[in-house]
């Protein structure tokens, strides 16, 4: 049974509640999506990267992800490493932070599900001190299901702190809930686990992020979410109906107001 402090951490969730510095909101920055692969990660870059644009920021997007590159399908110019060797991957993301510092831009990187790569590579170069030495907002957006072994990767990363900075996301997808369940009921052993709660108690921001139930009519035409919101499809591809444009618009919004207290986090 939940208790008053349980229900308490599931209204935060829900809300979106935190504390966040006031400075900083016009530095570059570097926002890395972290968890297991199919949590939802390539979406939600998909999405702020979109938002951003329409604010007419030009977010660089960099997909690191060395089995499932799927962002040069949704954006052009996306940066990604040559090689998927580790030590290739290693000198690309080293060479990425040295533009980003020099350049000022802003960026989002996907480092794919549960790369182990981001352990070594944050921990040998003490990352999000190094990034805020130089000026750069680090920020980790960690995505989590309703499957408890989602866990892992926020574990490993809290517990080692190779990547602990103040401005510190998890997300819930609630797209991942299985059909039949309440996303309430679903992620109460997450929100109940020590793990969980050791991220919420040095300052982590529990995001919700709404389910979208057509969103493979979007993810199989590669389509951008304001395009597919339009009805606006490519060369030869079969329309989108009403009903799911409407959904579309509903999630649209539904994201805008789930992450609105982190906006100031993003480009």
């Amino acid at each position: 049974m939940a208790t008053k402090n349980d229900a308490a951490l599931l209204e935060a969730g829900r809300e979106g509640e935190g504390a966040f510095p006031s400075d900083g909101m016009t530095a570059p920055k570097l926002i890395l999506a972290l968890g297991r692969g199919k949590t939802g990660k390539s979406t939600f870059i998909r999405w702020a990267a979109e938002t951003a644009l329409e604010r007419g920021a030009e977010p660089v997007i960099a997909d690191a992800d060395r089995t499932n590159a799927t962002l040069a399908a949704f954006f052009e110019n996306v940066t990604r490493p040559e090689s998927p060797e580790d030590e290739d991957v290693r000198l690309w993301l080293n060479d990425f932070v040295d533009r980003q510092i020099d350049a000022r831009f802003s960026a989002f990187l996907d480092l794919g599900g549960g790369d182990l790569i981001l352990k070594t590579w944050a921990r040998d170069l003490e990352l999000a001190a190094f990034l805020e030495h130089h000026g750069v907002v680090p920020v980790a957006v960690h995505f989590l299901g309703c499957d408890l072994d989602d866990l892992s990767y926020l574990r490993d990363i809290e517990e080692s702190a190779q990547f602990r900075p103040p401005q510190t996301v998890i997300v819930l997808n609630e797209g991942l809930v299985p059909t039949g369940r309440v996303a309430r009921t679903a992620f109460r052993p997450i929100i109940e686990h020590e793990v969980f709660r050791k991220a919420l108690g040095r300052g982590a921001v529990i995001v919700r992020m709404p389910r979208l139930a057509c969103m493979h009519e979007v993810e199989r035409r590669r389509l951008p979410f304001a395009d597919a919101e339009a009805g606006r499809v490519k060369a030869g591809q079969d329309r989108i109906g009403p009903v799911n444009r409407q959904l579309i618009a509903i999630w649209r919004r539904e994201m805008a107001l789930a992450f609105a207290n982190i906006a100031q986090w993003m480009p």
